[in-house]
Protein backbone atom coordinates (compact mmCIF):
# COMPACT_ATOMS: atom_id res chain seq x y z
CA UNK A 1 0.00 0.00 0.00
CA UNK A 2 1.50 3.07 -1.11
CA UNK A 3 0.33 7.11 -1.20
CA UNK A 4 -0.12 7.34 -4.79
CA UNK A 5 -2.74 3.99 -4.44
CA UNK A 6 -4.50 5.43 -1.38
CA UNK A 7 -5.01 8.93 -3.05
CA UNK A 8 -6.16 6.78 -6.49
CA UNK A 9 -8.75 4.64 -3.74
CA UNK A 10 -10.12 7.98 -2.42
CA UNK A 11 -10.77 10.01 -5.46
CA UNK A 12 -12.72 6.63 -7.59
CA UNK A 13 -13.54 4.35 -4.77
CA UNK A 14 -17.57 3.92 -4.55
CA UNK A 15 -16.93 2.08 -0.96
CA UNK A 16 -15.21 5.01 -0.09
CA UNK A 17 -17.89 7.37 -1.38
CA UNK A 18 -20.32 5.72 0.25
CA UNK A 19 -18.69 6.22 3.78
CA UNK A 20 -18.00 10.02 2.94
CA UNK A 21 -22.35 10.28 1.98
CA UNK A 22 -23.88 12.47 4.67
CA UNK A 23 -26.51 10.20 4.82
CA UNK A 24 -23.74 6.85 5.07
CA UNK A 25 -25.61 5.58 8.54
CA UNK A 26 -29.00 5.97 7.07
CA UNK A 27 -27.78 3.99 3.78
CA UNK A 28 -25.94 1.20 5.21
CA UNK A 29 -28.97 0.65 7.80
CA UNK A 30 -31.27 0.03 5.19
CA UNK A 31 -29.59 -1.64 2.28
CA UNK A 32 -28.00 -4.13 5.71
CA UNK A 33 -31.85 -4.14 7.06
CA UNK A 34 -33.12 -5.25 3.24
CA UNK A 35 -30.48 -7.10 1.77
CA UNK A 36 -28.16 -8.60 4.43
CA UNK A 37 -30.40 -9.08 7.57
CA UNK A 38 -33.26 -10.58 5.40
CA UNK A 39 -30.65 -13.05 3.49
CA UNK A 40 -32.66 -11.23 0.27
CA UNK A 41 -30.55 -11.33 -2.97
CA UNK A 42 -32.48 -9.06 -5.31
CA UNK A 43 -35.48 -7.27 -4.96
CA UNK A 44 -37.68 -5.26 -7.59
CA UNK A 45 -38.13 -1.64 -7.75
CA UNK A 46 -41.59 -1.70 -6.39
CA UNK A 47 -40.85 -3.66 -3.24
CA UNK A 48 -37.78 -2.17 -2.84
CA UNK A 49 -39.67 1.29 -3.05
CA UNK A 50 -42.41 0.12 -0.27
CA UNK A 51 -39.43 -1.03 1.81
CA UNK A 52 -37.70 2.22 1.58
CA UNK A 53 -40.59 4.41 2.01
CA UNK A 54 -41.70 2.26 5.20
CA UNK A 55 -38.30 3.21 6.42
CA UNK A 56 -38.51 6.68 6.06
CA UNK A 57 -41.62 6.77 7.65
CA UNK A 58 -40.27 5.22 10.57
CA UNK A 59 -36.99 7.15 10.61
CA UNK A 60 -38.83 10.42 10.33
CA UNK A 61 -40.35 10.07 14.12
CA UNK A 62 -36.42 10.63 14.90
CA UNK A 63 -35.03 12.43 12.29
CA UNK A 64 -36.92 14.07 9.86
CA UNK A 65 -34.30 15.72 7.94
CA UNK A 66 -32.89 12.70 6.97
CA UNK A 67 -33.42 11.04 3.72
CA UNK A 68 -36.46 13.64 2.43
CA UNK A 69 -37.76 13.39 -1.09
CA UNK A 70 -39.10 10.64 -3.56
CA UNK A 71 -38.12 7.20 -3.37
CA UNK A 72 -37.21 7.29 -6.89
CA UNK A 73 -34.52 9.80 -6.97
CA UNK A 74 -32.64 7.66 -4.35
CA UNK A 75 -32.53 4.80 -5.83
CA UNK A 76 -31.51 6.40 -9.05
CA UNK A 77 -28.84 7.96 -7.07
CA UNK A 78 -27.54 5.16 -5.48
CA UNK A 79 -27.02 3.30 -8.52
CA UNK A 80 -25.36 5.79 -10.50
CA UNK A 81 -22.79 5.99 -7.73
CA UNK A 82 -21.88 2.30 -7.49
CA UNK A 83 -23.99 1.14 -4.38
CA UNK A 84 -26.77 -0.68 -6.08
CA UNK A 85 -26.77 -2.55 -9.07
CA UNK A 86 -29.96 -2.38 -10.97
CA UNK A 87 -30.98 -4.77 -14.25
CA UNK A 88 -33.84 -6.40 -16.00
CA UNK A 89 -34.83 -9.49 -15.98
CA UNK A 90 -35.92 -11.38 -19.11
CA UNK A 91 -38.92 -12.94 -16.92
CA UNK A 92 -40.19 -9.62 -15.89
CA UNK A 93 -40.30 -5.49 -16.70
CA UNK A 94 -40.13 -4.53 -13.49
CA UNK A 95 -36.17 -3.74 -12.52
CA UNK A 96 -34.40 -5.29 -10.04
CA UNK A 97 -31.47 -4.01 -7.66
CA UNK A 98 -28.84 -5.94 -5.71
CA UNK A 99 -25.80 -4.97 -3.66
CA UNK A 100 -22.61 -3.87 -5.25
CA UNK A 101 -19.06 -5.55 -4.14
CA UNK A 102 -18.73 -1.77 -3.17
CA UNK A 103 -21.59 -1.76 -0.66
CA UNK A 104 -20.95 -5.34 0.25
CA UNK A 105 -17.49 -4.22 1.37
CA UNK A 106 -18.14 -1.21 3.62
CA UNK A 107 -20.95 -3.18 5.16
CA UNK A 108 -18.31 -5.81 6.17
CA UNK A 109 -15.66 -3.24 6.88
CA UNK A 110 -18.16 -1.52 9.52
CA UNK A 111 -19.82 -4.62 10.85
CA UNK A 112 -16.10 -5.56 11.55
CA UNK A 113 -15.31 -2.43 13.58
CA UNK A 114 -18.39 -2.56 15.53
CA UNK A 115 -17.69 -6.39 16.30
CA UNK A 116 -14.12 -5.00 17.57
CA UNK A 117 -15.86 -2.63 19.53
CA UNK A 118 -18.84 -4.49 20.97
CA UNK A 119 -18.12 -8.74 20.53
CA UNK A 120 -15.33 -11.09 21.18
CA UNK A 121 -11.64 -10.57 19.84
CA UNK A 122 -11.25 -14.41 19.58
CA UNK A 123 -7.11 -13.98 19.51
CA UNK A 124 -6.56 -17.47 20.52
CA UNK A 125 -8.87 -19.13 17.96
CA UNK A 126 -7.32 -17.16 15.33
CA UNK A 127 -3.75 -17.96 16.55
CA UNK A 128 -4.69 -21.85 16.22
CA UNK A 129 -6.74 -20.75 12.58
CA UNK A 130 -3.28 -19.57 11.28
CA UNK A 131 -1.06 -22.09 12.68
CA UNK A 132 -3.50 -24.95 11.75
CA UNK A 133 -3.93 -23.50 8.03
CA UNK A 134 -0.06 -23.21 7.96
CA UNK A 135 0.26 -26.77 8.70
CA UNK A 136 -2.29 -27.76 6.58
CA UNK A 137 -0.10 -25.84 3.89
CA UNK A 138 3.34 -27.11 4.59
CA UNK A 139 1.56 -30.66 4.13
CA UNK A 140 -0.42 -30.45 1.60
CA UNK A 141 2.11 -28.95 -0.91
CA UNK A 142 4.69 -31.31 0.27
CA UNK A 143 5.21 -34.25 -2.40
CA UNK A 144 8.01 -36.42 -0.21
CA UNK A 145 6.29 -39.41 1.25
CA UNK A 146 7.99 -39.87 3.79
CA UNK A 147 6.87 -36.36 5.44
CA UNK A 148 3.60 -37.12 4.52
CA UNK A 149 3.65 -41.02 5.91
CA UNK A 150 5.01 -39.21 9.47
CA UNK A 151 2.52 -36.65 9.37
CA UNK A 152 -0.32 -39.07 9.14
CA UNK A 153 1.59 -41.41 11.66
CA UNK A 154 1.46 -38.60 14.32
CA UNK A 155 -2.27 -38.29 13.81
CA UNK A 156 -3.18 -41.54 14.34
CA UNK A 157 -1.11 -41.37 17.31
CA UNK A 158 -3.12 -38.55 18.96
CA UNK A 159 -6.24 -39.92 17.66
CA UNK A 160 -5.55 -43.75 18.99
CA UNK A 161 -4.64 -41.73 21.99
CA UNK A 162 -7.70 -39.96 22.79
CA UNK A 163 -9.95 -43.36 21.69
CA UNK A 164 -7.98 -45.34 24.23
CA UNK A 165 -8.74 -42.57 26.68
CA UNK A 166 -12.55 -42.60 26.15
CA UNK A 167 -12.60 -46.64 26.33
CA UNK A 168 -11.04 -45.94 30.13
CA UNK A 169 -12.83 -43.37 31.04
CA UNK A 170 -10.05 -40.85 31.26
CA UNK A 171 -11.18 -37.03 30.71
CA UNK A 172 -10.42 -35.54 27.50
CA UNK A 173 -9.73 -31.91 26.25
CA UNK A 174 -12.80 -30.19 25.37
CA UNK A 175 -13.73 -26.85 24.35
CA UNK A 176 -14.58 -24.03 27.12
CA UNK A 177 -17.78 -21.76 26.49
CA UNK A 178 -15.26 -18.88 25.63
CA UNK A 179 -13.70 -20.86 23.22
CA UNK A 180 -16.46 -22.19 21.95
CA UNK A 181 -17.70 -18.50 21.36
CA UNK A 182 -15.04 -17.47 19.75
CA UNK A 183 -14.63 -20.43 16.78
CA UNK A 184 -18.65 -19.93 16.85
CA UNK A 185 -18.33 -15.87 15.74
CA UNK A 186 -15.27 -16.71 13.97
CA UNK A 187 -16.78 -19.02 11.59
CA UNK A 188 -19.95 -16.47 11.39
CA UNK A 189 -17.68 -13.85 9.90
CA UNK A 190 -16.28 -15.76 7.94
CA UNK A 191 -19.29 -16.79 6.12
CA UNK A 192 -20.15 -12.72 5.70
CA UNK A 193 -16.91 -12.34 3.98
CA UNK A 194 -17.93 -15.40 1.82
CA UNK A 195 -21.12 -13.54 0.53
CA UNK A 196 -19.29 -10.75 -0.83
CA UNK A 197 -16.63 -12.69 -2.40
CA UNK A 198 -19.52 -13.76 -4.27
CA UNK A 199 -19.92 -10.50 -6.25
CA UNK A 200 -16.03 -10.62 -7.77
CA UNK A 201 -16.64 -13.53 -9.26
CA UNK A 202 -20.39 -12.37 -10.24
CA UNK A 203 -19.31 -8.45 -11.77
CA UNK A 204 -16.33 -10.24 -13.58
CA UNK A 205 -18.74 -12.66 -15.40
CA UNK A 206 -20.99 -9.20 -16.14
CA UNK A 207 -17.68 -7.54 -17.68
CA UNK A 208 -17.11 -10.30 -20.15
CA UNK A 209 -20.88 -10.53 -21.14
CA UNK A 210 -20.77 -6.81 -21.38
CA UNK A 211 -17.46 -6.97 -24.04
CA UNK A 212 -19.07 -9.27 -26.06
CA UNK A 213 -22.46 -7.31 -26.59
CA UNK A 214 -20.58 -4.10 -27.01
CA UNK A 215 -17.96 -5.58 -29.92
CA UNK A 216 -21.52 -7.38 -31.30
CA UNK A 217 -22.84 -3.54 -31.67
CA UNK A 218 -19.71 -2.34 -33.23
CA UNK A 219 -18.88 -4.63 -35.35
CA UNK A 220 -15.63 -3.54 -35.26
CA UNK A 221 -14.49 -7.39 -35.23
CA UNK A 222 -15.45 -10.36 -37.37
CA UNK A 223 -18.03 -12.65 -35.34
CA UNK A 224 -15.15 -15.65 -34.88
CA UNK A 225 -12.96 -12.96 -33.36
CA UNK A 226 -15.63 -11.79 -31.05
CA UNK A 227 -16.45 -15.21 -30.43
CA UNK A 228 -12.16 -16.32 -29.28
CA UNK A 229 -12.22 -13.20 -27.23
CA UNK A 230 -15.32 -14.08 -25.60
CA UNK A 231 -14.25 -17.94 -24.53
CA UNK A 232 -10.73 -16.44 -24.01
CA UNK A 233 -11.88 -14.18 -21.04
CA UNK A 234 -14.23 -17.16 -19.46
CA UNK A 235 -11.06 -19.57 -19.90
CA UNK A 236 -8.71 -17.23 -18.29
CA UNK A 237 -11.35 -16.78 -15.37
CA UNK A 238 -11.83 -20.59 -14.59
CA UNK A 239 -7.75 -20.25 -14.13
CA UNK A 240 -7.50 -17.19 -12.36
CA UNK A 241 -7.66 -17.71 -8.33
CA UNK A 242 -10.92 -16.48 -8.26
CA UNK A 243 -12.53 -18.88 -10.74
CA UNK A 244 -10.82 -21.58 -9.62
CA UNK A 245 -11.99 -20.84 -5.83
CA UNK A 246 -15.79 -20.74 -7.24
CA UNK A 247 -16.10 -23.56 -9.45
CA UNK A 248 -14.15 -26.08 -6.65
CA UNK A 249 -17.15 -24.35 -4.51
CA UNK A 250 -19.94 -24.91 -6.76
CA UNK A 251 -18.25 -28.80 -7.02
CA UNK A 252 -18.51 -29.27 -3.20
CA UNK A 253 -21.59 -27.36 -2.11
CA UNK A 254 -23.56 -29.01 -5.15
CA UNK A 255 -23.06 -32.91 -4.23
CA UNK A 256 -25.68 -33.86 -2.14
CA UNK A 257 -23.86 -35.76 0.66
CA UNK A 258 -21.76 -32.68 1.07
CA UNK A 259 -25.21 -30.49 1.79
CA UNK A 260 -26.47 -33.00 4.16
CA UNK A 261 -23.18 -33.10 6.27
CA UNK A 262 -22.73 -29.17 6.28
CA UNK A 263 -26.53 -29.37 7.71
CA UNK A 264 -25.73 -31.86 10.29
CA UNK A 265 -23.06 -29.91 11.59
CA UNK A 266 -25.04 -26.59 11.27
CA UNK A 267 -27.75 -28.42 13.50
CA UNK A 268 -25.57 -29.61 16.00
CA UNK A 269 -23.31 -26.67 16.04
CA UNK A 270 -26.66 -23.99 17.14
CA UNK A 271 -27.79 -26.32 19.78
CA UNK A 272 -24.72 -26.03 21.70
CA UNK A 273 -25.14 -23.96 24.85
CA UNK A 274 -22.54 -21.66 24.58
CA UNK A 275 -23.95 -19.88 21.33
CA UNK A 276 -27.86 -19.43 22.50
CA UNK A 277 -27.34 -15.66 23.36
CA UNK A 278 -26.06 -14.96 20.04
CA UNK A 279 -29.45 -15.12 18.27
CA UNK A 280 -28.90 -13.28 14.99
CA UNK A 281 -25.60 -15.12 14.41
CA UNK A 282 -27.77 -18.62 15.00
CA UNK A 283 -30.08 -17.20 12.48
CA UNK A 284 -27.59 -16.68 9.69
CA UNK A 285 -25.83 -20.17 10.45
CA UNK A 286 -29.13 -21.75 9.98
CA UNK A 287 -29.75 -20.27 6.36
CA UNK A 288 -26.11 -20.97 5.76
CA UNK A 289 -26.93 -23.58 2.95
CA UNK A 290 -29.35 -21.87 1.25
CA UNK A 291 -27.82 -18.64 1.07
CA UNK A 292 -24.90 -20.01 -0.29
CA UNK A 293 -26.87 -21.95 -2.94
CA UNK A 294 -28.95 -18.74 -3.89
CA UNK A 295 -25.51 -16.90 -3.92
CA UNK A 296 -24.08 -19.85 -6.45
CA UNK A 297 -27.07 -19.72 -8.44
CA UNK A 298 -27.07 -16.10 -9.27
CA UNK A 299 -23.31 -16.14 -10.10
CA UNK A 300 -24.13 -19.31 -12.46
CA UNK A 301 -26.91 -16.64 -13.96
CA UNK A 302 -24.07 -14.15 -15.15
CA UNK A 303 -22.35 -17.55 -16.96
CA UNK A 304 -25.96 -18.45 -18.32
CA UNK A 305 -26.21 -14.63 -19.87
CA UNK A 306 -23.23 -15.10 -21.12
CA UNK A 307 -24.05 -17.81 -23.16
CA UNK A 308 -27.01 -16.48 -24.23
CA UNK A 309 -24.60 -13.56 -26.03
CA UNK A 310 -22.82 -16.36 -27.65
CA UNK A 311 -25.94 -18.21 -29.07
CA UNK A 312 -27.19 -14.72 -30.53
CA UNK A 313 -23.52 -13.66 -31.92
CA UNK A 314 -23.38 -17.46 -33.53
CA UNK A 315 -27.12 -17.48 -35.26
CA UNK A 316 -26.34 -16.60 -38.10
CA UNK A 317 -30.24 -16.10 -39.04
CA UNK A 318 -31.15 -13.91 -36.12
CA UNK A 319 -28.22 -10.95 -37.56
CA UNK A 320 -30.00 -11.19 -40.76
CA UNK A 321 -33.17 -10.79 -39.20
CA UNK A 322 -32.49 -7.79 -37.30
CA UNK A 323 -30.87 -6.00 -40.00
CA UNK A 324 -34.17 -6.64 -41.94
CA UNK A 325 -36.03 -4.93 -39.37
CA UNK A 326 -33.46 -2.45 -38.79
CA UNK A 327 -34.06 -1.69 -42.65
CA UNK A 328 -38.25 -1.55 -42.17
CA UNK A 329 -38.00 0.71 -39.29
CA UNK A 330 -35.93 2.93 -41.31
CA UNK A 331 -38.63 2.80 -44.06
CA UNK A 332 -40.92 3.11 -41.41
CA UNK A 333 -39.61 6.25 -40.15
CA UNK A 334 -39.79 7.80 -43.88
CA UNK A 335 -42.88 6.85 -44.75
CA UNK A 336 -44.51 8.60 -41.17
CA UNK A 337 -42.52 11.80 -41.69
CA UNK A 338 -43.72 11.97 -45.27
CA UNK A 339 -46.98 11.56 -44.19
CA UNK A 340 -47.49 13.61 -40.82
CA UNK A 341 -49.19 16.62 -42.85
CA UNK A 342 -51.70 14.12 -44.29
CA UNK A 343 -55.09 12.86 -42.38
CA UNK A 344 -55.95 8.96 -41.27
CA UNK A 345 -58.61 8.86 -44.47
CA UNK A 346 -55.67 9.92 -46.67
CA UNK A 347 -53.96 6.54 -46.39
CA UNK A 348 -54.03 3.42 -45.20
CA UNK A 349 -51.00 1.54 -43.08
CA UNK A 350 -49.63 -2.16 -42.99
CA UNK A 351 -46.81 -4.01 -41.54
CA UNK A 352 -46.24 -7.72 -41.69
CA UNK A 353 -43.71 -9.15 -38.81
CA UNK A 354 -41.88 -12.35 -39.83
CA UNK A 355 -40.49 -14.23 -36.70
CA UNK A 356 -38.07 -17.32 -36.52
CA UNK A 357 -37.31 -20.01 -34.55
CA UNK A 358 -34.62 -19.14 -31.59
CA UNK A 359 -31.51 -21.34 -31.04
CA UNK A 360 -30.69 -22.39 -27.63
CA UNK A 361 -27.73 -23.57 -26.39
CA UNK A 362 -26.40 -26.82 -24.70
CA UNK A 363 -24.88 -24.64 -21.62
CA UNK A 364 -28.70 -23.47 -20.32
CA UNK A 365 -29.33 -27.22 -19.48
CA UNK A 366 -29.73 -27.88 -15.33
CA UNK A 367 -26.96 -30.07 -13.39
CA UNK A 368 -28.01 -33.63 -13.25
CA UNK A 369 -29.32 -34.40 -10.21
CA UNK A 370 -29.73 -38.08 -9.01
CA UNK A 371 -33.39 -39.86 -9.68
CA UNK A 372 -35.09 -40.55 -6.27
CA UNK A 373 -35.06 -44.04 -5.25
CA UNK A 374 -37.51 -45.60 -2.90
CA UNK A 375 -36.04 -48.47 -0.55
CA UNK A 376 -39.63 -50.70 -0.25
CA UNK A 377 -42.31 -51.02 -3.19
CA UNK A 378 -45.17 -48.51 -2.38
CA UNK A 379 -48.25 -50.52 -0.48
CA UNK A 380 -51.39 -50.70 -2.65
CA UNK A 381 -53.64 -47.40 -1.36
CA UNK A 382 -57.37 -48.62 -0.15
CA UNK A 383 -59.54 -46.00 0.05
CA UNK A 384 -61.26 -45.87 3.44
CA UNK A 385 -64.81 -44.66 3.17
CA UNK A 386 -65.18 -43.87 6.86
CA UNK A 387 -62.24 -42.14 7.85
CA UNK A 388 -63.24 -39.99 4.31
CA UNK A 389 -66.96 -38.88 5.16
CA UNK A 390 -65.06 -37.61 8.99
CA UNK A 391 -62.75 -35.34 7.28
CA UNK A 392 -65.55 -34.48 5.05
CA UNK A 393 -67.51 -33.08 7.95
CA UNK A 394 -64.57 -31.43 9.43
CA UNK A 395 -63.95 -29.63 6.52
CA UNK A 396 -67.60 -28.87 6.14
CA UNK A 397 -67.54 -27.75 9.32
CA UNK A 398 -64.41 -25.13 9.72
CA UNK A 399 -65.10 -21.72 10.34
CA UNK A 400 -65.28 -19.27 7.42
CA UNK A 401 -62.79 -16.34 8.15
CA UNK A 402 -64.20 -12.74 6.57
CA UNK A 403 -61.07 -10.92 5.63
CA UNK A 404 -63.62 -8.26 4.23
CA UNK A 405 -65.16 -8.01 7.72
CA UNK A 406 -61.58 -7.29 9.16
CA UNK A 407 -60.53 -5.04 7.17
CA UNK A 408 -63.41 -3.13 7.66
CA UNK A 409 -62.85 -3.23 11.32
CA UNK A 410 -59.57 -2.08 10.70
CA UNK A 411 -60.72 0.93 8.81
CA UNK A 412 -63.26 1.92 11.07
CA UNK A 413 -60.47 2.38 13.88
CA UNK A 414 -58.21 4.30 11.89
CA UNK A 415 -60.87 6.73 10.72
CA UNK A 416 -59.90 8.25 14.53
CA UNK A 417 -56.74 7.49 15.01
CA UNK A 418 -53.96 7.76 12.43
CA UNK A 419 -51.74 4.74 14.09
CA UNK A 420 -53.42 1.73 15.81
CA UNK A 421 -51.85 -1.88 16.90
CA UNK A 422 -53.36 -5.23 16.92
CA UNK A 423 -53.67 -4.80 20.41
CA UNK A 424 -55.92 -2.25 20.31
CA UNK A 425 -57.92 -3.98 17.85
CA UNK A 426 -58.62 -6.91 19.57
CA UNK A 427 -59.69 -4.99 22.90
CA UNK A 428 -61.80 -3.16 21.09
CA UNK A 429 -63.38 -5.54 18.92
CA UNK A 430 -63.15 -9.25 20.80
CA UNK A 431 -61.97 -11.74 17.58
CA UNK A 432 -65.31 -14.21 17.57
CA UNK A 433 -63.27 -17.07 15.54
CA UNK A 434 -60.18 -17.11 18.12
CA UNK A 435 -56.64 -17.49 16.59
CA UNK A 436 -57.81 -17.89 13.38
CA UNK A 437 -58.75 -13.88 13.13
CA UNK A 438 -55.19 -13.24 14.47
CA UNK A 439 -53.74 -15.00 11.18
CA UNK A 440 -56.56 -12.80 9.19
CA UNK A 441 -55.31 -9.65 10.67
CA UNK A 442 -51.63 -10.85 9.95
CA UNK A 443 -52.67 -11.19 6.35
CA UNK A 444 -54.34 -7.86 6.09
CA UNK A 445 -51.34 -6.12 7.23
CA UNK A 446 -49.13 -7.77 4.64
CA UNK A 447 -51.15 -7.37 1.85
CA UNK A 448 -51.81 -3.61 2.57
CA UNK A 449 -48.25 -2.77 3.54
CA UNK A 450 -48.32 -2.03 7.05
CA UNK A 451 -45.50 -2.38 9.47
CA UNK A 452 -45.08 -5.63 10.91
CA UNK A 453 -42.12 -5.48 12.55
CA UNK A 454 -40.75 -8.71 13.87
CA UNK A 455 -38.06 -7.69 16.64
CA UNK A 456 -40.62 -6.59 19.36
CA UNK A 457 -43.31 -9.02 20.55
CA UNK A 458 -46.07 -8.76 22.66
CA UNK A 459 -48.81 -10.92 24.58
CA UNK A 460 -52.75 -10.67 23.54
CA UNK A 461 -55.18 -12.46 25.33
CA UNK A 462 -58.00 -13.89 23.22
CA UNK A 463 -61.38 -16.10 24.48
CA UNK A 464 -61.67 -19.34 22.57
CA UNK A 465 -65.42 -19.62 21.20
CA UNK A 466 -65.69 -23.35 22.00
CA UNK A 467 -64.06 -23.60 25.39
CA UNK A 468 -64.46 -20.52 26.60
CA UNK A 469 -61.16 -20.56 27.82
CA UNK A 470 -58.33 -17.30 27.74
CA UNK A 471 -55.32 -18.14 25.38
CA UNK A 472 -52.09 -15.85 25.70
CA UNK A 473 -50.81 -16.10 22.30
CA UNK A 474 -47.30 -14.43 22.00
CA UNK A 475 -47.17 -12.13 18.34
CA UNK A 476 -44.71 -9.73 16.43
CA UNK A 477 -45.66 -6.05 16.72
CA UNK A 478 -48.50 -4.70 14.13
CA UNK A 479 -49.19 -1.70 13.25
CA UNK A 480 -51.43 -0.68 11.14
CA UNK A 481 -51.55 3.31 9.31
CA UNK A 482 -54.66 5.47 7.39
CA UNK A 483 -51.81 6.16 4.94
CA UNK A 484 -51.59 2.42 4.04
CA UNK A 485 -56.08 1.94 3.73
CA UNK A 486 -55.99 5.30 1.69
CA UNK A 487 -53.92 3.31 -0.52
CA UNK A 488 -55.97 0.39 -0.72
CA UNK A 489 -59.30 1.92 -1.29
CA UNK A 490 -57.67 4.07 -4.13
CA UNK A 491 -56.31 1.01 -5.79
CA UNK A 492 -59.76 -0.56 -5.46
CA UNK A 493 -61.31 2.47 -6.86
Amino acid sequence: MHLEQIRTLFDSSAAIRLLRSDSAPFILDFLNLTFKKAGILTLGQEDLKQKLLIYTEQLHETDPECLKGAMDRYLVNWSDSGWLNRHLKSSSNDPQYQLTRHSEDVIQFVDLLISQRTGLVGTESRLRLIIDTLSDLVQGSSSDPDKRLAYLEDQKKNILDEIDALKHGLPVAVYKPSQIRERFQMAVNLLKTLQSDFRAVEERFHEIALQVQQDQQKSLETRGQILGNAMDSEDLLKTEDEGISFYAFIAFLFTPDSQQALRQTIDEVIRLEAVQDERDSIMRLRSMVKLLLNEADKVQSKNAHLSTSLRKLLNVEAAENRRQVSEVLHEIKQLAVSMRDKTISDFTCEAVVQTSLDLFSPFTRTFWTTPQTFADQPEEHVIDLERTARERTSLANLEYLDLEQLRQNVQMMLQTNEHLTLENIIVAIPPESGVLELVGYFQIAFEDGHIINRENHCVVVITDAATSNQIRVRIPQVVFRKVSFMKYESNSL
